[in-house]
């Protein structure tokens, strides 16, 4: 339910800057926005929308991020039908595997042979670890996001050693590694079981896509909360104690300091800590802790579908391609090709190398999955510095030491990928809860008015 403005009210106008315009940035935004308060949302890039990687391919527009939606997602419908865009279309999940000469596909259309998959993926005692786990995500909605109670209990018991040790290695090689390096760019030795929950709880889930794309919803926010693109926030003011505003500068120029009674950093932790570095070293320093990893995503458009509607993804150990997969359940003829994992680490993005590499991906799709071989009509590449967060060993520890150092700035709140996890709706949810805390704050009777220019 929408919540109604409150302009009448001189404390809710206080003026706050929400930083960046990924998905947890515009969750916070709209939610200051609708409780009344005069907010700016700060963006170094030159577009709204962070790692959904809007593009064009050919002339069509694109996401190259991420763009499924799970059935679950509350908190990101809740966003988009806040800006009018509630229709969505079935795109479920669908990923297969290669055992033996034999395709096994994992379809949250068909529940019951991907149960059956799974259980040819791992022995009878990892298919049981990880069917108690699935248990405990179905219980208890907070098992699906970071630092939960059950997985903190994980964490304490097994974060001594990686993922890579937690299940069998077959277990690891067919299902774990392809989750964990789609979610988080990660292989199972970078990864830790007090943060599986977050891969598991994603397969468990049936997803949709926008039917029109992302960029309405974009278009919509935007005639609603002021943007400043192309703005590096370089610092954060504070003084006696609370957050006063942030040095930003604009093309280029020398920063200038702009006053805000809060500030939501909706950022990734390493591009958090260069915020707060200066007012805060210890918390920079444990933010810079945080494990990112690098993605390139290669979207090909053909003459003619490449794949069918039983097989529509495929994941791959062979090569630098961890994955190839329609770009939507009617968009066959689309693919995406995923780089990622330590094979798929590209520093080479030259065209040339491009093409071998989309290349060979395409042999494997014709070998495997007996696909045509079709012809290219149009690519598109983006590279991703840090697209992924690998989290730490311990995480809920980290999380607990961040909190208590952040509730040491009156007037900071932070929202990201690190916090909750990866997925579209755990951004989306650390967005809206830092959203609250800080309006809690504001209207406190202990927080101080800005002054008055």
């Amino acid at each position: 339910m929408a919540v109604a403005h409150s302009g009448d009210s001189a404390r809710n106008r206080r003026r706050v800057a929400v930083v960046g315009a990924g998905i947890s940035g515009l969750t916070a935004a709209l939610r200051l926005d609708l409780l009344g308060y005069e907010v700016e949302l700060v963006e170094a890039a030159g577009i709204l929308g962070g790692r959904f990687g809007l593009d064009k391919l050919g002339d069509r527009q694109v996401m190259t991020g991420g763009k499924n939606i799970g059935r679950r997602y509350h908190t990101f419908r809740w966003f988009t039908s806040e800006l009018g865009a509630d229709a969505y279309e079935s795109f479920g999940y669908n990923a297969s595997r290669i055992k033996d000469g034999q395709i096994l596909t994992l379809d949250s259309e068909r529940r019951s042979q991907t149960l059956k998959n799974i259980r040819r993926m791992g022995s009878a005692r990892d298919f049981a670890r990880m069917a108690a786990m699935a248990a405990r995500i179905r219980a208890d909605e907070r098992n699906r996001f970071l630092g939960s109670r059950y997985f903190s209990g994980v964490s304490r018991r097994h974060d001594h050693a990686p993922l890579s040790s937690f299940f069998g290695r077959e277990m690891t090689d067919m299902l774990v590694r392809p989750m964990v390096i789609r979610n988080n760019g990660a292989e199972p030795d970078e990864v830790y079981p007090g943060t599986f929950g977050t891969n598991l709880a994603m397969l468990m889930d049936h997803y949709d896509q926008l039917a029109g794309g992302i960029q309405p919803v974009l278009d919509a926010f935007a005639k609603r909360v002021p943007v400043r693109l192309g703005a590096t926030v370089e610092g954060l003011e504070v003084r006696d104690g609370r957050v006063t505003g942030l040095r930003v500068s604009e093309a280029g120029a020398p920063a200038r300091t702009s006053d805000y009674d809060g500030v939501v950093l909706a950022t990734p932790a390493y591009a958090t800590a260069e915020i707060v570095r200066s007012a805060r070293p210890a918390l920079a320093r444990r933010l810079s802790d945080v494990n990112y990893f690098p993605s390139t995503v290669v979207l090909v458009e053909y003459d003619r579908p490449v794949f069918g509607h039983d097989v529509r993804a495929l994941a791959m150990d062979d090569g630098p391609c961890s994955n190839a997969g329609s770009y939507g359940m009617e968009e066959r003829h689309i693919v995406r090709y995923t780089y990622s994992g330590r094979e798929g680490r590209l520093t080479d993005l030259s065209p040339e190398n491009i093409g071998r590499l989309t290349g060979e991906a395409e042999e494997r799709l014709v070998t495997y999955l007996g696909a045509p071989r079709a012809e290219r009509v149009n690519l598109l590449v983006k590279h991703w510095k840090a697209a992924y967060s690998g989290y730490l060993p311990h995480h809920a520890g980290f999380l607990a030491e961040v909190r208590e150092s952040v509730a040491g700035v009156a007037g900071l709140e932070l929202a990201g990928d690190y916090i909750q996890g990866v997925s579209i709706e755990a951004c989306a949810r650390t967005g809206r809860a830092a959203a609250g805390r800080l309006a809690a704050h504001l209207t406190s009777p202990s927080a101080p008015a800005r002054a008055a220019v």
